[in-house]
């Protein structure tokens, strides 16, 4: 059963995959990527987002075909990328009003001529697979898409449970996940409301799906995929998070978000990863909102070395 970590817009930036890479996961997408930046060779794009480790997969997202394959070759001839992700599932209105993400939803063949376009011009040794979502617009085309997936020789197709309307709200519908898994031949992979080991334990088995994509329920939480592993060998799961465990992550991030970037005085993306690691804690709020007030590395690390002392 496989773990991904899904492209996260903001969240799943260089120094996170960092935190996240020791506990394995087996596919990893960094931050997704607009097919307009990249043409326009924005340097946050090519400087950031796109700051490549061996393995890790990249997702690109937009509409025109000419565009996405001139995409999907630059990143893996130039980058050495292994892994194109076609998005045709970002429900956000900036996206959508574009005619972007899960607005392709709108023509299937569309979403099937930029596939095989993309999987014609780039390297038999370059997995190709499609991020979607189970409907758009009150149509649910998740069954015909995961054909067009396997039709068009994606490597797998990964579903969230949601229609784009729905948003974040709601539940995910993993019995329309399951339809997808037993209607298409490549490997289906499920996201949507994965944030425990027991919430990926019981979908699994309920859906029959070759793996799982976790997303907003590893924010702050690099420890789930050690404990979804568990879960799935043992029967239950055996770590245990301290308020120490958390604390000593969040300094952690904070020490290589400075080593990672040391051509820029302050990472303000950092404070939401370290609010995160701290949700839940004794005192927390108070510390996060400490936190919130920092704009220095050096305050950072001594707050959190504080904490430390004090649990």
């Amino acid at each position: 059963m496989k773990i991904y970590v899904a492209p996260l817009a903001g969240v799943t930036d260089y120094t996170f995959r960092g935190i996240l890479e020791e506990y394995k996961p087996d596919l990893m997408f960094t931050e997704m990527v607009s097919i307009n930046a990249l043409e326009r060779e924005n340097e946050k794009t090519l400087n950031q987002i796109l700051r490549i480790r061996d393995g890790e997969a990249v997702q690109i997202f937009g509409k025109d075909i000419d565009k996405m394959v001139h995409s999907a070759k630059y990143i893996t001839e130039k980058l050495g990328v292994k892994h194109i992700d076609v998005n045709a599932g970002c429900p956000v209105n900036k996206i959508i009003k574009n005619g972007y993400g899960a607005a392709l939803l709108e023509d299937p063949d569309h979403i099937k001529r930029i596939l095989c376009e993309i999987r014609e011009n780039i390297d038999d040794s370059v997995d190709l697979s499609l991020k979607t979502r189970v409907g758009y617009k009150g149509l649910k085309q998740h069954k015909l898409v995961g054909k067009i997936a396997e039709e068009s020789g994606c490597k797998h197709i990964t579903i969230h449970g949601r229609t784009r309307e729905q948003m974040y709200s709601g539940k995910a519908d993993w019995d329309l996940i399951k339809e997808v898994k037993e209607n298409t031949a490549i490997e289906v992979i499920g996201n949507g409301d994965i944030f425990t080991a027991e919430d990926a334990y019981e979908k699994v088995k309920h859906s029959g799906v070759d793996g799982i994509m976790l997303a907003r329920g590893i924010c702050g939480n690099p420890w789930l995929i050690q404990e979804i592993r568990e879960k799935f060998e043992f029967g239950e799961v055996k770590l245990e998070i301290t308020p120490q465990d958390r604390l000593n992550t969040a300094l952690k991030h904070t020490l290589q978000a400075k080593l990672d970037n040391p051509h820029k005085q302050f990472l303000f993306e950092l404070r939401k990863h370290l609010c995160w690691y701290l949700k839940g804690m004794r005192h927390g709020a108070a510390l996060k909102n400490a936190i919130n007030q920092i704009d220095n590395y050096d305050e950072l690390i001594e707050l959190l070395e504080k904490a430390k002392e004090n649990i």
